[in-house]
């Protein structure tokens, strides 16, 4: 018998079956299957290749094909990193902002610790400081002048939001009208924070409100209001003309709620009895801040009507309306008076430049739209309610000069006052004309 040169057999083998060699250190140890050389074939004693079995009970195994040359494993080729999932991003986040916002709120919190916390006077120390500075006082010689101011205003004067903001009033003095266009009013000369005046003519007599809240609005129609405020621990106020020449200057003195520093009888004087465009005496303050409806007044309102169906402005605009008569003798000029659904929102619209004749009736139409149109119609801020609802005529002085209130008034149906100053509900409502 013939031996396989590639499985040599050891001599004195029992039965001449091929023994498997082995390091010597391996001896106990499982024989461990070699990447470089093929397994030792078993042989039977006539020399054939002994046929593997699977175990007893275990699955026939699929006849193996032939294998190929046994050749080097070659080397495993280095695993590649999977690549990043990419990140969602929330619309609702932006990552980049995050940090920015956290250092924003973190200041904040400081700052409303020192100021709660540790410094609970600071602002008002700040304030007091600021009322240290002092201006040279000089008086106007130009005819119109500052005339009464307000720096902790809070039920003395509203304006036409309903707000109670500071105010300055000015007052020509003179019997010649002023133009003041292009004039500027500010409460400090190093700053740009001002206050100038749109086109207008002051009258002789005329008052007229800037109110000092930081809100700039400086239309030739619309309430003045000035981008400053005023510390109610003291203050400045500066008035220049167009060419930037003062007018003039003042300072402000501490003031208490609802106190007026006011030019009475050739002087100034802190006093509770305000009177805002009224000439600064103690009647006008009783008139003023009485809550009854000013008697015998020329100018009322005459006819309302609040769920309105049918009847069409000129302009082809369907909406709740207010009828005003001048049952006087004399012209009226509406401009400066307001009309208001709430008491405590006086002239919350108000007049532009009209003048109503005697026996003339203006309607004003209650649509919000808050504008005057080209064909010279006029729609308030403010809408009407046909269940308990009320309207106020205010003078340019938001005292009370004429009121009415109804509880219901159904579709085309309106209010009219009559003869004797009584009120009916009428279904022929007469828009603009006699009752």
């Amino acid at each position: 018998m013939q031996n396989n040169p590639q499985t040599p057999r050891a001599g004195g083998a029992s039965g001449g079956q091929p023994v498997r060699r082995t390091a010597p250190e391996a001896q106990n140890r499982p024989a461990q299957p070699s990447a470089y050389a093929p397994r030792p074939v078993q042989r039977s004693a006539a020399g054939q290749p002994v046929r593997r079995t699977a175990a007893p009970g275990a699955q026939q195994a699929a006849p193996r094909q032939q294998a190929a040359p046994v050749r080097p494993a070659a080397q495993p080729a280095p695993r590649q990193q999977a690549a990043p999932k990419p990140r969602t991003v929330s619309l609702n986040r932006a990552p980049s902002l995050v940090k920015p916002l956290v250092f924003l709120a973190a200041v904040l919190a400081v700052g409303i610790l020192l100021e709660f916390v540790l410094l609970p006077n600071g602002w008002v120390m700040a304030e007091k400081a600021r009322a240290t500075e002092t201006v040279a006082e000089i008086a106007s010689t130009r005819g119109v002048r500052i005339n009464e101011v307000m720096a902790a205003n809070k039920s003395a004067c509203y304006d036409e939001d309903g707000n109670c903001p500071d105010w300055i009033e000015l007052y020509n003095a003179s019997n010649k009208a002023v133009d003041i266009t292009g004039w500027v009013l500010t409460d400090k000369t190093s700053r740009s924070i001002r206050f100038t005046f749109p086109d207008h003519v002051m009258q002789p007599g005329e008052y007229a409100i800037v109110f000092a809240d930081g809100f700039l609005r400086d239309g030739p129609d619309e309430t003045w209001h000035a981008p400053f405020r005023l510390s109610a621990y003291g203050d400045t106020l500066l008035l220049f003309d167009e060419h930037g020449t003062v007018v003039e200057s003042m300072n402000i003195p501490e003031m208490g709620e609802n106190e007026a520093y006011a030019y009475q009888n050739g002087s100034w004087k802190v006093t509770n009895e305000y009177t805002p465009l009224l000439e600064n005496t103690t009647y006008n303050y009783a008139q003023l801040t009485t809550t009854q409806i000013l008697k015998d007044s020329d100018l009322i309102v005459t006819e309302v009507m609040a769920s309105n169906a049918s009847h069409r402005s000129p302009s082809g605009v369907l909406s709740d309306w207010i009828e005003i008569t001048n049952r006087g003798a004399q012209p009226i000029d509406l401009a400066g008076y307001g009309l208001s659904d709430k008491m405590e929102k006086p002239a919350r619209w108000r007049f532009p430049e009209v003048t109503l004749q005697p026996g003339e009736s203006v309607v004003v139409y209650a649509s919000g739209l808050d504008r005057v149109m080209e064909n010279g119609e006029m729609h308030a801020s403010f809408s009407l309610s046909a269940e308990r609802e009320s309207v106020y005529l205010y003078t340019p002085s938001r005292q009370i000069l004429d009121a009415v209130s109804w509880e219901n008034l159904k579709t085309d149906q309106s209010y009219k006052r009559q003869a004797d100053d009584s009120w009916q509900v009428s279904s022929s409502p007469t828009p603009g004309s006699a009752n």
